[in-house]
């Protein structure tokens, strides 16, 4: 986990050098980075425990419900600092090019702990495994505001980005340096594939991080419309 957390954050980082980064932007980054990751993870584990069985499916359910619940304010300033991080390094020749790294590191932080968990499944009692994971999360082991720093960290980029006035259904945090590219493309294309829908041609009709809208051609010649929200994204 630490070693993915420190890998988004060398990302986060690398955008900085263009610039005069202090070691307070760094702490910044190394607490979205850890949010980020965390809310990942927990994707992670209730995509996987979701097929495993009953109990494990219920056992993601309700840690995915509680842990929201409690976290999902301090995801949004996560959520903020990253938006923001690139926007300060941002003009109209790399504009396309942040918005791609932004797509494809949400993308490659997915395929991660994707990986990390199914290499904690391996071999292990499933079930159990998965129960036992999730049960940190439900429990507020895994809650954002654990590690104090950290914690002070995302408060203030609350604070920076007013969040801490608006309500849950919205947040005023900047927008997509180009609506060319949505962040979920990549869980979009995934689940159309979940489908059947093999090589689509995907479209952006709405962006409104964090919900997003996409149409997509299948190569049969069928029309989906896909919904997504916190990278997570279905049919419709």
């Amino acid at each position: 986990m630490r070693r993915i957390i420190n890998m988004f954050a060398m990302s986060l980082a690398g955008l900085a050098l263009v610039g005069c980064a202090t070691s307070t932007a760094e702490y910044r980054n190394q607490a979205v980075a850890s949010a980020l990751s965390t809310e990942a993870e927990l994707r992670a584990w209730v995509a996987a425990c979701t097929e495993v069985s009953g109990e494990a499916a219920a056992a993601a359910r309700n840690a995915d419900r509680v842990w929201w619940e409690r976290n999902e304010q301090l995801l949004r300033a996560a959520d903020y600092g990253f938006t923001r991080e690139l926007q300060s390094f941002g003009d109209e020749r790399r504009e396309e090019s942040l918005a791609l790294f932004t797509m494809r590191a949400g993308d490659a932080l997915d395929r991660q702990q994707k990986e990390a968990v199914a290499e904690r499944l391996e071999g292990r009692n499933a079930e159990r495994t998965c129960v036992r994971h999730l049960a940190d999360f439900e429990a507020g082991d895994r809650d954002l505001s654990q590690d104090r720093d950290h914690y002070s960290a995302l408060v203030a980029l609350a604070n920076e980005g007013g969040l801490d006035l608006e309500p849950a259904e919205r947040s005023r945090q900047p927008q997509l340096p180009s609506d060319n590219y949505g962040r979920s493309y990549f869980q979009a294309e995934e689940a159309l594939g979940r489908q059947g829908c093999q090589q689509p041609e995907i479209q952006l009709l709405k962006a409104d991080w964090p919900r997003e809208i996409y149409e997509a051609q299948c190569s049969d010649r069928r029309y989906q419309l896909v919904s997504c929200e916190w990278n997570r994204c279905d049919i419709f």
